[in-house]
């Protein structure tokens, strides 16, 4: 007999707690099977999995002390504005601040975090006897345990706490009731992006769309704080210090438009200052409002997420009649099997959401970057220096790059998924796969880096050619020195992982991006010390790529054979291999 989830089955608390309490054990099970695996992993991978968890437990112990810390600010600024140390718009005013940075923040983390997580796999819990009413419930409960609503909340119930202690428990209940409003809206809130970008992206042409478009937008928009205070600063500067009026909030609130009245923080603070000016009236209105927000959400969220779940496999796309790309050709210095591996491997990685944005981020981000310098004429050394110099550019976007190319280089086998396996069925030896690996990833790298030389020549206003050689060519020599350590990492810490993901999806194991994180600026530190020697002790840039072409020399003597070494690793862990690059 198949189990019902419809919406006719009988509802109520005691289904609701049963629901939560199963679900919570199955996530339970998931966490613990994924560090205890099956018979069929071996030591190694057991060791992977259970470092994989290594550092997210750090940053959920490390999490506490600062909610610990939000909570004791919370609470003393209770006790505050209970005995007129500090003036209560002032106090509201910070937690519209905390409030409205919270939601931004809640909004962006929420676009890019629910296409990280396995969304197929949910159809799995529809074949459980849970109302469908019921999951969605579950689900955005499961939403107030987002780190911004985890921070954030423990913060205004403390400051409530300080206020219903040693000041007026009138107030501190609107201002519990507000605090109740505002939580049940990000909740919903969340949920309803969640499922809404979830329903969204099953479509793989739409999703890469919007990921690209999203990620670029915010780079766009993350630049406009930077430039707003600058024209503010420029602004006070041709004001005197004396004669500048002084802060407001009631003068900040009348420049506000209208329309901000309807935002949950300016709601949040209109019903706590009512509260505590003793006008239930009006703190009554505003919580009213934020409870009919939060319901307008909630309600639009269970349209989607039904939306959601019946179309959860619906809409993959199956391309048919692909042609071969043997026509490529081969690489210098590697076998025809390697040179396939090299071009399947740069043709899928382009292809992914993760490829385009590590090839179109790193060089025009650095050239923005020093367009902005300029726009806002600032006299800080190292944006002069930056702007000012075209080969400085180029090497850190070089740098940029490495660090993102680590979603490829890093778990080079792991987001082949199920490819892998073809791969491994196809007589390739595995010193070839691995020397393809690195030729694929290299071939996207080296399309990341002449855009950051494009973007170099365009902007710089001073662009030494000879310099701007030998940063290129220190660029590749890391590269080259670092390609042993990529096969080493990927076939010791493999993860299941998606390219076409910009978030925790499409990320590699997170011991080998630490380790990364360091080894990426110590093996760029004999390029750099080159390119420094030859400006400014030799003072002959035109002897920079010389030595720059010797130092490639000898990164590739020492890399190559190591290559081959690494390339050991694979052959042992084939099967653990193919297995991990499916996520069983």
């Amino acid at each position: 007999m198949s189990a019902r989830n419809d919406d006719d089955n009988g509802s109520g608390a005691p289904t609701l707690l049963r629901a939560v309490r199963a679900l919570v054990w199955l996530r339970w099970r998931l966490l613990a099977n994924s560090i205890r695996g099956g018979q069929k992993r071996d030591r190694m991978e057991q060791v992977s999995r259970a470092l994989g968890l290594f550092v997210p437990i750090i940053l959920v112990v490390l999490s506490l002390g600062s909610v610990l810390g939000i909570s004791i600010v919370g609470f003393v600024g209770g006790r505050a504005v209970a005995h007129s140390a500090l003036e209560p718009d002032v106090a509201v005013f910070i937690l519209r601040l905390a409030l409205i940075g919270s939601l931004g923040l809640l909004t962006i983390v929420t676009i890019v975090s629910p296409h990280q997580t396995n969304t197929a796999r949910y159809t799995r819990l529809l074949l459980l006897p849970i109302r469908r009413r019921t999951l969605h419930l579950v689900e955005v409960l499961a939403s107030l345990a987002d780190p911004t609503v985890a921070f954030i909340v423990p913060g205004l119930l403390a400051f409530v706490a300080g206020l219903a202690i040693f000041g007026s428990a009138r107030a501190a209940f609107w201002a519990l009731a507000a605090t109740v409003g505002v939580t049940f809206v990000f909740a919903s809130f969340a949920a309803l992006i969640s499922f809404l970008v979830g329903w969204l992206l099953r479509s793989r042409r739409r999703s890469e769309l919007f990921t690209l478009v999203f990620v670029l937008g915010v780079s766009l928009v993350s630049f406009t704080p930077a430039l707003l205070g600058e024209r503010r600063e420029a602004r006070n500067r041709r004001v005197p210090r004396d004669q500048r009026p002084a802060f407001s909030v009631d003068a900040f609130d009348r420049r506000l438009p209208a329309w901000t009245g309807a935002i949950p923080s300016e709601l949040f603070g209109r019903a706590v200052r009512a509260g505590l000016e003793g006008q239930p009236a009006r703190a009554g209105l505003a919580i009213v409002w934020l409870l009919l927000e939060g319901g307008l959400a909630y309600g639009a969220s269970i349209a989607v997420h039904r939306k959601l779940l019946t179309t959860l496999e619906g809409e993959r796309v199956r391309r048919r009649n692909a042609k071969e790309l043997s026509s490529l050709g081969r690489l210098p210095f590697l076998s025809p099997a390697a040179s396939a591996v090299a071009f399947a491997q740069a043709r899928n990685g382009l292809r992914s959401v993760r490829g385009r944005l590590l090839v179109l981020l790193p060089g025009p981000m650095i050239a923005m970057m020093t367009l902005l310098f300029r726009q806002m004429g600032s006299d800080e050394r190292f944006a002069v220096t930056l702007s000012s110099n075209g080969h400085l550019m180029v090497g850190a976007g070089g740098v940029f790059s490495l660090y993102a190319m680590q979603a490829l280089t890093m778990n080079m086998f792991g987001s082949d998924r199920a490819g892998l396996t073809l791969q491994f069925l196809t007589p390739i030896p595995d010193r070839d796969l691995a020397r393809g690996k690195v030729a694929g990833c290299g071939l996207i790298f080296l399309v990341a880096l002449a855009l950051a030389v494009v973007g170099a020549i365009l902007v710089a206003v001073n662009t030494s050619p000879a310099l701007l050689i030998a940063v290129v060519i220190g660029v590749i020599a890391t590269y080259v020195l670092l390609s042993p350590l990529f096969v080493w990492f990927s076939a010791l810490f493999p993860v299941a992982s998606d390219l076409s993901k910009t978030g925790s999806g499409g990320n590699p194991h997170p011991l080998p991006m630490f380790a990364g994180t360091i080894l990426v600026l110590l093996f760029a530190a004999p390029a750099a010390l080159i390119v420094a020697v030859s400006e400014f002790w030799l003072q002959r840039p035109a002897l920079a790529p010389l030595l720059m072409l010797g130092w490639l020399a000898v990164a590739a003597a020492i890399a190559l054979p190591l290559v081959g070494a690494a390339s050991r690793a694979i052959g042992a862990r084939r099967e653990n291999l193919a297995m991990g690059a499916q996520g069983k």
